[in-house]
């Protein structure tokens, strides 16, 4: 039986990284993020934007999971982000077949930076500058050949045991051919570099006990194990990539590997198209445990800190009631006793008058209380420092000071006001412990009806090819695609600007280009036409300027060019419209924001179908004919929101509001994904 393998061993570094080499190859890092223990790299690539997630200790893969990410990054993925952003990844690749994982950087000084994955020793990420010096690491460690040390040379680690791409036969043999008294298992991991089940693969193939001890292997057995050692490498070399996740009986799953081996093919497995997506589900449903708190947990975390609080506010109200209750009754134990007291101090006085000092005097009182003078009966002690009579009720209450410089009466009022004093701590702690309570009863409500939370890692749906530009569906079902900036608006008219289509702008710069897309050559609706012109009103500069109505204008495709007149220059997303414009007066600036759910399959919770959120946007005619969750928002400067508020607001909305069934699902909704469907500038909720 295998135990569960939680981590990579050099087969699978080996395997991953042609995968992704071939995949990120001339991406460019365009940021960086942690996940508790996790690195996701964000690269966009020649297919899109990619997650790279890295596991310091463990993996390295593409992922399709949504990662929940953090508000704030901590100040080593600050850093990292200033090295390695907007780097483009020249190469990936391994080294030694060892477990070190190398992204060649470019630099704009035409030199190559290395960013360093070591999933050993715990793990670690480095990197390096075009002279190998290291300019961050995760952590700085010294070994005992090698030192890891801020601007200080990096050198690779001793690679253990022979090279298992390049040993050749005369090489294996005479490892195996030895009197050492060690089982063959361990003996091929320890001198071939090869991870344990591996070794144990080897075995299994040559149909040997993996425990027969090497002095007692013969000629034919080393021949035969060396048949089986060639085949393992041949298939890591050049079998077809077969990835599997292999189960226990009790369909837990044990391990991921790049193809298919012998020493599991009575166990239950799950195959995979490419190594990459193997991983990515297997360590996917690790993840999900440590990176997905309980939907509750912080709440549960704040009503704890709350009950803390309050039950030190309760031992505090205990002890300022204790101390009350002493304060007045030492009060009005003192004037029960007046006249005892008044004759100690006489005595005192009289003593003082005939030239004693207060430690004499202190020295006979005490005498005098050991023959029961009842005048003196409470007397304990004088402290000559601090000229005052330190008396006691009984021994188990605590001493009570009179001050000699004082008379009795005055002397009982400070030990009144002393008592008063602590009445109002007492008011004030009753009015705290309130509070508290109210808190705990608060979070307790905020607790039931926060209703279930998706706990697993779920999928993002693969967006279409219109969806990295401002898009909506009309009405009449014609697909709108917009401009975010200048660089989009020349990727549509390059790209996807085509004969039949049509063009809209408005009549002032710091618009979207626009387009309807027509592939059909067919007559287009005068409802697609208007709600066009509103989508390209609400995205242009006439939001910013809180301009209510504005007017805009439409032309063929072939009526737009980027052929300026002789002589003149057009900077990028700029465009020369030629002939006849067909306007639109006063249109709208108002957008709908709604909230689709689309069915995507394969979650790390095992469920066949999630509903993962998607945020729409466009004219309100065209989003309520795809959705009844959606919201309109229009331009305010006097009580607008900003962007990010706004779509805290938005997110908030649609979690309240819509089905309960679909809750859950709401909550996955990310800020930054609402961001991007926002127009710039103030808006405020229309409904």
């Amino acid at each position: 039986m295998i135990n569960p393998i939680n981590e990579f061993s050099n087969f699978d570094v080996y395997t991953i990284v042609k995968e992704l080499d071939i995949i990120l190859s001339k991406g460019i890092i365009s940021n960086i993020y942690e996940v508790q223990d996790l690195i996701i790299l964000k690269i966009n690539t020649h297919e899109g934007n990619k997650n790279l997630i890295i596991k310091k200790d463990s993996r390295i893969n593409l992922t399709e999971y949504d990662y929940p990410i953090p508000k704030y990054p901590s100040q080593y993925i600050m850093s990292l982000r200033k090295l390695l952003k907007n780097r483009r990844i020249l190469k990936i690749f391994q080294h030694n077949f060892d477990r070190i994982i190398l992204l060649e950087l470019s630099n704009t000084d035409g030199d190559s930076w290395k960013f360093i994955i070591e999933l050993f020793n715990k793990g670690n990420y480095l990197v390096l500058d075009e002279n190998n010096i290291i300019k961050i690491a995760k952590k700085y460690v010294k070994f005992k050949d090698r030192d890891l040390l801020p601007n200080k040379e990096y050198n690779f680690p001793s690679s253990r045991g022979t090279d298992f791409l390049n040993i050749d036969q005369k090489e294996f043999k005479s490892l195996l051919t030895s009197d050492k008294d060690i089982e063959l298992v361990r003996y091929l991991a320890r001198n071939i570099n090869i991870a344990g089940f591996y070794s144990e693969e080897v075995c299994y193939r040559a149909g040997l006990d993996k425990k027969v001890l090497i002095k007692d292997l013969s000629n034919e057995q080393i021949e035969v194990i060396y048949k089986a050692f060639k085949g393992l490498r041949n298939d890591l070399l050049f079998k077809n990539v077969n990835a599997q996740i292999i189960f226990s009986k009790n369909s837990s799953p044990i391990c991921v590997v790049p193809f298919e081996l012998k020493l599991f093919e009575d166990y239950q497995k799950k195959s995979f198209e490419t190594f990459n997506k193997a991983v990515d589900y297997f360590y996917s449903k690790l993840d999900s445990e440590k990176v997905i708190a309980p939907s509750d947990k912080k709440v549960d975390d704040a009503i704890n800190a709350q009950k803390r609080i309050l039950e030190n506010q309760k031992n505090y109200l205990e002890a300022l009631q204790i101390k009350k209750k002493k304060y007045y009754t030492y009060g009005d134990f003192i004037y029960n006793n007046f006249n005892k007291f008044e004759k100690l101090i006489l005595i005192i006085s009289e003593a003082i008058n005939k030239g004693y000092n207060l430690e004499e005097i202190n020295n006979r009182l005490k005498q005098a209380k050991k023959q029961k003078f009842e005048d003196i009966k409470f007397f304990d002690s004088i402290d000559p420092k601090s000229k005052q009579i330190v008396i006691k009720i009984n021994s188990e209450d605590d001493p009570i000071s009179l001050d000699l410089n004082r008379t009795l009466g005055e002397n009982a009022n400070i030990i009144y006001s002393k008592g008063k004093k602590i009445k109002k701590k007492i008011k004030g702690t009753l009015a705290a412990i309130k509070k508290t309570e109210l808190k705990i009863n608060k979070l307790k409500l905020e607790k039931q009806s926060m209703g279930e939370k998706v706990d697993f890692l779920v999928k993002k749906p693969k967006k279409k090819w219109y969806e990295k530009f401002r898009w909506f569906l009309s009405s009449d079902g014609f697909l709108i695609i917009g401009g975010r900036d200048a660089s989009s608006n020349e990727a549509i008219f390059k790209k996807y600007l085509e004969p039949d289509d049509l063009v809209f702008h408005t009549t002032f710069p710091g618009s979207p280009l626009t387009v309807i897309k027509n592939p059909k050559n067919v007559q287009i609706p005068e409802t697609t036409i208007n709600e066009t012109a509103q989508f390209v009103a609400s995205y242009s500069r006439a939001w910013k300027e809180n301009w209510g109505v504005i007017d805009v204008f439409f032309v063929k495709s072939d009526q737009i060019s980027k052929s300026p007149p002789s002589g003149e220059y057009l900077s990028k997303g700029s465009f020369i419209i030629s002939g006849k414009k067909k306007f639109i007066k006063n249109v709208k600036t108002e957008l709908a924001i709604g909230i689709e759910f689309k069915q995507v399959e394969g979650g790390s919770s095992g469920d066949l179908v999630n509903l993962y959120p998607k945020i729409i946007s466009g004219p309100p005619s065209a989003i309520k004919k795809n959705t009844e969750n959606y919201i309109l928002i229009k331009p305010s400067k006097s009580i607008g929101l900003s962007k990010s508020k706004l779509a805290n607001e938005i997110k908030s909305y649609f979690v309240r509001n819509v089905d309960t069934e679909l809750r859950k699902w709401a909550k996955l909704l990310v800020i930054d994904d609402i961001l991007l469907y926002l127009p710039t500038g103030l808006s405020t909720i229309k409904n």
